[in-house]
């Protein structure tokens, strides 16, 4: 099994930042490596709502449905999966300073006799994914998508990125 966790500093309050991560039709916008994410249940938000994701690992797509298990407006999503490759991660949002922390964990296995191998190789993508993906959140949130401003308004702010402990264990 392995662990990723990433966070970033989002100059927006939790609520906006809930917004964003909430909203799967969004998710095309920021979400790096996900090439598929469909929804599998009539609830399309929300505890309970199912999924069916692909991201892009290497040369394969790799995934398959998830259900979420956890839904805290405003502060957490977590969801596990139901078939395909086994996983389970989180969003988290917390208040930090002017704005918020907004932190990403996923945790995966592969089966097989050389499993290990692979989500140590899988593991060095998802991760840059992940990174990716809170940066593009972050860059929606706070350069794209302020009230009153224009897409290019306050681009030199400088928002500040920072990696989460828990490499793979």
């Amino acid at each position: 099994m392995i662990r990723l966790q990433r966070g970033v500093l989002i100059e927006r309050e939790p609520l906006d930042v809930f917004r964003l991560v909430s909203d799967p039709k969004r998710y095309p916008q920021f979400f790096t490596g996900i090439t598929r994410w469909e929804p599998r249940s009539s609830k399309r938000r929300g505890l309970g709502a199912k999924y069916r994701i692909l991201m892009r690992v290497g040369s394969i797509e790799a995934g398959g449905t998830i259900h979420i298990t956890d839904w805290k407006s405003g502060q957490r999503i977590a969801w596990e999966s139901e078939s395909g490759v086994e996983q389970r991660g989180a969003w988290t949002i917390r208040p930090a300073g002017s704005g918020s922390e907004l932190q990403l964990e996923v945790e995966f296995q592969l089966p097989g006799l050389f499993g290990w191998v692979a989500e140590r190789l899988a593991g060095r993508v998802v991760e840059r994914h992940m990174q990716a993906t809170l940066l593009g959140a972050r860059r929606l949130l706070e350069f794209e998508s302020r009230p009153g401003t224009s897409p290019s308004a306050g681009r030199g702010s400088g928002g500040r990125a920072r990696a989460g402990a828990g490499k793979g264990r």
